[in-house]
Protein backbone atom coordinates (compact mmCIF):
# COMPACT_ATOMS: atom_id res chain seq x y z
CA UNK A 1 0.00 0.00 0.00
CA UNK A 2 2.87 2.40 0.68
CA UNK A 3 4.09 1.91 -2.90
CA UNK A 4 0.59 2.60 -4.26
CA UNK A 5 0.22 5.70 -2.11
CA UNK A 6 3.48 7.04 -3.48
CA UNK A 7 2.01 6.92 -6.99
CA UNK A 8 -1.73 7.36 -6.39
CA UNK A 9 -3.96 9.46 -4.21
CA UNK A 10 -6.47 7.24 -2.41
CA UNK A 11 -10.01 8.67 -2.21
CA UNK A 12 -12.79 6.72 -0.48
CA UNK A 13 -16.49 7.06 0.27
CA UNK A 14 -18.88 4.61 1.91
CA UNK A 15 -19.10 2.30 -1.10
CA UNK A 16 -16.18 2.96 -3.41
CA UNK A 17 -12.45 3.48 -3.47
CA UNK A 18 -11.01 5.77 -6.11
CA UNK A 19 -7.39 5.91 -7.18
CA UNK A 20 -6.08 9.07 -8.84
CA UNK A 21 -2.53 9.51 -10.09
CA UNK A 22 -0.82 11.99 -7.79
CA UNK A 23 0.43 14.04 -10.73
CA UNK A 24 -3.12 14.46 -12.05
CA UNK A 25 -4.44 15.21 -8.57
CA UNK A 26 -1.77 17.86 -8.04
CA UNK A 27 -2.49 19.48 -11.43
CA UNK A 28 -6.21 19.62 -10.62
CA UNK A 29 -5.55 21.32 -7.28
CA UNK A 30 -3.27 23.88 -8.92
CA UNK A 31 -5.89 24.64 -11.57
CA UNK A 32 -8.59 25.11 -8.93
CA UNK A 33 -6.35 27.52 -7.02
CA UNK A 34 -5.66 29.47 -10.22
CA UNK A 35 -9.39 29.63 -11.04
CA UNK A 36 -10.14 30.99 -7.55
CA UNK A 37 -7.52 33.72 -8.03
CA UNK A 38 -8.94 34.65 -11.44
CA UNK A 39 -12.49 34.84 -10.09
CA UNK A 40 -11.28 37.03 -7.22
CA UNK A 41 -9.42 39.38 -9.61
CA UNK A 42 -12.45 39.64 -11.94
CA UNK A 43 -14.75 40.45 -9.02
CA UNK A 44 -12.41 43.20 -7.80
CA UNK A 45 -12.07 44.65 -11.31
CA UNK A 46 -15.83 44.62 -11.80
CA UNK A 47 -16.35 46.35 -8.46
CA UNK A 48 -13.96 49.18 -9.27
CA UNK A 49 -15.28 49.55 -12.81
CA UNK A 50 -18.90 49.86 -11.62
CA UNK A 51 -17.94 52.38 -8.97
CA UNK A 52 -15.88 54.35 -11.46
CA UNK A 53 -18.85 54.63 -13.85
CA UNK A 54 -21.15 55.52 -10.98
CA UNK A 55 -18.71 58.20 -9.83
CA UNK A 56 -18.53 59.75 -13.30
CA UNK A 57 -22.23 60.52 -13.14
CA UNK A 58 -22.74 61.26 -9.46
CA UNK A 59 -19.42 62.52 -8.07
CA UNK A 60 -16.97 62.79 -10.98
CA UNK A 61 -13.35 63.79 -10.56
CA UNK A 62 -13.15 65.52 -13.94
CA UNK A 63 -15.21 66.97 -16.79
CA UNK A 64 -16.50 64.45 -19.33
CA UNK A 65 -18.70 64.12 -22.43
CA UNK A 66 -21.86 62.09 -22.97
CA UNK A 67 -23.00 61.26 -26.50
CA UNK A 68 -26.72 60.61 -26.97
CA UNK A 69 -28.07 58.98 -30.12
CA UNK A 70 -31.56 59.49 -31.57
CA UNK A 71 -32.24 56.64 -34.01
CA UNK A 72 -35.26 56.90 -36.32
CA UNK A 73 -36.55 53.96 -38.38
CA UNK A 74 -38.59 53.86 -41.61
CA UNK A 75 -41.84 53.81 -39.62
CA UNK A 76 -40.96 57.16 -38.06
CA UNK A 77 -40.30 55.49 -34.72
CA UNK A 78 -37.57 56.33 -32.22
CA UNK A 79 -35.40 53.79 -30.42
CA UNK A 80 -35.89 54.09 -26.66
CA UNK A 81 -34.14 52.27 -23.85
CA UNK A 82 -35.00 51.69 -20.21
CA UNK A 83 -32.59 51.63 -17.27
CA UNK A 84 -34.31 51.02 -13.96
CA UNK A 85 -37.31 53.39 -14.15
CA UNK A 86 -35.70 55.83 -16.63
CA UNK A 87 -36.70 55.89 -20.31
CA UNK A 88 -34.45 57.78 -22.73
CA UNK A 89 -32.61 57.53 -26.03
CA UNK A 90 -29.39 55.45 -25.97
CA UNK A 91 -26.16 57.10 -24.87
CA UNK A 92 -22.59 56.47 -23.79
CA UNK A 93 -19.89 58.19 -21.77
CA UNK A 94 -17.15 59.05 -24.27
CA UNK A 95 -14.09 57.62 -22.55
CA UNK A 96 -12.79 54.98 -24.98
CA UNK A 97 -10.19 55.32 -27.73
CA UNK A 98 -12.76 55.69 -30.52
CA UNK A 99 -13.62 58.10 -33.29
CA UNK A 100 -17.07 59.65 -32.85
CA UNK A 101 -18.62 57.48 -35.57
CA UNK A 102 -17.07 54.36 -34.02
CA UNK A 103 -18.53 55.27 -30.63
CA UNK A 104 -22.00 55.87 -32.06
CA UNK A 105 -21.86 52.68 -34.12
CA UNK A 106 -20.97 50.78 -30.95
CA UNK A 107 -24.07 52.20 -29.26
CA UNK A 108 -26.29 51.08 -32.14
CA UNK A 109 -24.60 47.65 -32.29
CA UNK A 110 -25.30 47.12 -28.60
CA UNK A 111 -29.01 47.31 -29.51
CA UNK A 112 -28.62 44.99 -32.50
CA UNK A 113 -29.09 47.65 -35.18
CA UNK A 114 -27.08 49.35 -37.90
CA UNK A 115 -27.30 53.08 -38.65
CA UNK A 116 -26.36 55.60 -41.35
CA UNK A 117 -26.42 59.37 -41.99
CA UNK A 118 -25.19 60.34 -38.52
CA UNK A 119 -25.59 64.08 -37.91
CA UNK A 120 -24.78 66.31 -34.94
CA UNK A 121 -27.91 68.19 -33.81
CA UNK A 122 -26.95 69.69 -30.47
CA UNK A 123 -24.25 70.41 -27.92
CA UNK A 124 -25.39 71.16 -24.38
CA UNK A 125 -23.46 72.07 -21.25
CA UNK A 126 -24.33 70.92 -17.74
CA UNK A 127 -23.12 72.16 -14.38
CA UNK A 128 -23.96 70.72 -10.98
CA UNK A 129 -24.71 72.35 -7.65
CA UNK A 130 -23.20 69.43 -5.72
CA UNK A 131 -19.74 69.11 -7.37
CA UNK A 132 -17.35 71.47 -9.20
CA UNK A 133 -17.20 69.74 -12.59
CA UNK A 134 -19.12 70.16 -15.84
CA UNK A 135 -20.24 67.87 -18.65
CA UNK A 136 -21.00 68.25 -22.34
CA UNK A 137 -23.94 66.37 -23.85
CA UNK A 138 -23.76 65.93 -27.63
CA UNK A 139 -26.92 64.81 -29.43
CA UNK A 140 -26.81 62.97 -32.76
CA UNK A 141 -29.58 61.82 -35.09
CA UNK A 142 -29.16 58.75 -37.31
CA UNK A 143 -31.30 56.61 -39.60
CA UNK A 144 -31.90 52.92 -38.90
CA UNK A 145 -30.81 50.66 -41.77
CA UNK A 146 -31.04 47.06 -40.56
CA UNK A 147 -30.95 44.69 -37.62
CA UNK A 148 -33.26 43.22 -34.99
CA UNK A 149 -33.71 45.26 -31.84
CA UNK A 150 -32.36 43.67 -28.66
CA UNK A 151 -31.88 44.79 -25.07
CA UNK A 152 -28.25 45.12 -23.94
CA UNK A 153 -27.27 43.25 -20.78
CA UNK A 154 -26.86 46.43 -18.75
CA UNK A 155 -30.33 47.75 -19.67
CA UNK A 156 -33.85 46.79 -18.59
CA UNK A 157 -35.64 47.30 -21.88
CA UNK A 158 -35.50 48.57 -25.46
CA UNK A 159 -38.39 49.48 -27.72
CA UNK A 160 -39.33 51.28 -30.93
CA UNK A 161 -41.91 53.98 -30.20
CA UNK A 162 -43.73 56.58 -32.31
CA UNK A 163 -41.75 59.80 -31.98
CA UNK A 164 -44.40 61.73 -30.05
CA UNK A 165 -44.89 58.82 -27.66
CA UNK A 166 -41.13 58.44 -27.20
CA UNK A 167 -40.71 62.10 -26.29
CA UNK A 168 -43.60 61.92 -23.83
CA UNK A 169 -42.16 58.70 -22.35
CA UNK A 170 -38.74 60.28 -21.72
CA UNK A 171 -38.24 60.44 -17.95
CA UNK A 172 -35.52 63.09 -17.57
CA UNK A 173 -36.88 66.60 -18.18
CA UNK A 174 -33.79 68.03 -19.91
CA UNK A 175 -33.50 65.03 -22.25
CA UNK A 176 -37.19 65.37 -23.10
CA UNK A 177 -36.86 69.12 -23.82
CA UNK A 178 -33.74 68.66 -25.94
CA UNK A 179 -35.15 65.76 -27.94
CA UNK A 180 -38.37 67.65 -28.65
CA UNK A 181 -36.40 70.73 -29.80
CA UNK A 182 -34.23 68.67 -32.14
CA UNK A 183 -37.18 66.82 -33.66
CA UNK A 184 -39.27 69.97 -34.16
CA UNK A 185 -36.39 72.03 -35.60
CA UNK A 186 -34.12 69.53 -37.39
CA UNK A 187 -32.30 72.07 -39.58
CA UNK A 188 -30.46 73.69 -36.67
CA UNK A 189 -27.70 72.48 -34.37
CA UNK A 190 -28.83 73.65 -30.93
CA UNK A 191 -27.12 74.72 -27.73
CA UNK A 192 -28.43 75.30 -24.20
CA UNK A 193 -27.21 75.15 -20.60
CA UNK A 194 -28.57 73.27 -17.59
CA UNK A 195 -28.00 73.13 -13.84
CA UNK A 196 -28.39 69.74 -12.12
CA UNK A 197 -29.29 69.38 -8.46
CA UNK A 198 -29.38 66.29 -6.29
CA UNK A 199 -32.22 65.26 -4.04
CA UNK A 200 -32.96 61.94 -2.42
CA UNK A 201 -33.22 59.46 -5.29
CA UNK A 202 -33.43 62.11 -8.02
CA UNK A 203 -31.43 64.68 -10.03
CA UNK A 204 -33.79 67.55 -10.99
CA UNK A 205 -32.50 69.69 -13.86
CA UNK A 206 -33.19 73.36 -14.59
CA UNK A 207 -32.55 75.12 -17.91
CA UNK A 208 -30.23 78.09 -17.29
CA UNK A 209 -29.66 79.29 -20.86
CA UNK A 210 -32.58 78.72 -23.29
CA UNK A 211 -32.08 77.03 -26.63
CA UNK A 212 -29.97 79.01 -29.07
CA UNK A 213 -28.78 78.09 -32.59
CA UNK A 214 -25.13 77.12 -32.98
CA UNK A 215 -25.43 76.84 -36.77
CA UNK A 216 -27.82 75.58 -39.42
CA UNK A 217 -27.38 72.15 -40.92
CA UNK A 218 -29.31 73.10 -44.07
CA UNK A 219 -29.86 76.38 -45.91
Amino acid sequence: MSFINSIYSLQMDSKHIYLFPLSLFSQTLNRLKLMKKLVFILCIASFFNCNQMKGQHEDPTHNFTVKRLIIINDNNEMLMCKESYVWATPSLVYNERQYITEALDSVANAYGVKIKDIELHGQFSYKYDYHPHATLRNYYVAKYTSGTLKTPKNMDGAQWMPISEAIEKTTVTSIKEITKQIIEFPDVVWGASFMVSRTEGDHPTKMVTPFYPLFKTKE
